[in-house]
């Protein structure tokens, strides 16, 4: 569920995420993203999202501050593997760090504070914002969005701070080449963003493998569960395909609401 603090800030869950980054890639298949930002038509349409299915009380403002924090994650992340000898686990969406690898890490994170949180640290929807965020930070202010994500994710107690950057030309190069693997990274989650848009509708025997493989779930909600899928969406049974096998009974459960 969602805890609020003080100055309302919000614990997001999994499931949250989930709802958002599909409600906003839905947005942005009916054009409701600008030049570097959602129209504010998007941001009601995730807000309204989540009140609906979770009925919890969120705001624009808990969605906008969650994508900021998003973009921390992306701004970070990327800046890890493009200049790092760090290891991406693409599989799990971590930086895996080694133990023979952390001394190394520990002195990076000396001079690059706000990469200390990931080490280890599973980014779930690392996919679904790459197509979400990287975009802006091709086009954007990247010293900008990344000092307001920081804020955003200090909010959520995750820490972080920024580092310096080189000056004169090395920084001007430094900017040029982040924004060629920014719109890069972009080019190609988009790419896979629309393979998979308009995927193929499911049979009846695939949907009740998977269902029928849910764990802790009764052969009564297997029979619902199937004929729900069946009548449903493409994306509502590839989101449960997706999920970790401990949150596929609790997706299930809310698809039968």
């Amino acid at each position: 569920m969602i805890s609020t603090q003080k100055r309302s800030y919000v614990t997001w869950t999994p499931q949250m995420d989930m709802i958002l980054t599909s409600t906003l890639l839905e947005q942005i298949t009916g054009g409701n993203k600008g030049d570097g930002d959602f129209k504010p038509q998007a941001y009601q349409a995730a807000v309204d999202k989540l009140r609906l299915d979770l009925r919890l009380n969120v705001t624009i403002d808990h969605v906008k501050n969650r994508i900021k924090v998003w973009k921390k994650h992306y701004a970070t992340i990327t800046e890890i593997r493009t200049y790092t000898k760090f290891i991406w686990d693409d599989e799990r969406k971590m930086i895996k760090i080694r133990v023979e690898d952390l001394v190394a890490w520990q002195d990076y994170c000396k001079d690059n504070p706000s990469a200390s949180a990931y080490q280890n640290k599973q980014i779930d929807n690392w996919d679904d914002s790459c197509t979400l965020v990287a975009v802006d930070r091709a086009v954007g202010d990247g010293a900008e969005q990344h000092e307001e994500s920081a804020s955003a994710m200090e909010a959520e107690n995750e820490g972080g701070s920024t580092s310096e950057t080189p000056s004169g030309e090395s920084n001007k190069r430094l900017k040029r080449d982040r924004l060629a693997d920014a719109v890069s990274c972009f080019a190609e989650s988009f790419k896979d963003y629309l393979k998979a848009k308009d995927p193929p509708k499911p049979t009846s025997s695939e949907v009740y493998d998977v269902v029928s493989n849910v764990l802790g779930i009764t052969r009564h909600q297997i029979m619902r569960a199937v004929k729900r899928f069946l009548g449903g969406t493409v994306e509502e049974f590839d989101m449960l395909k997706r999920l970790p096998e401990h949150e596929k009974l609790d997706w299930i459960l809310l698809c039968l609401e």
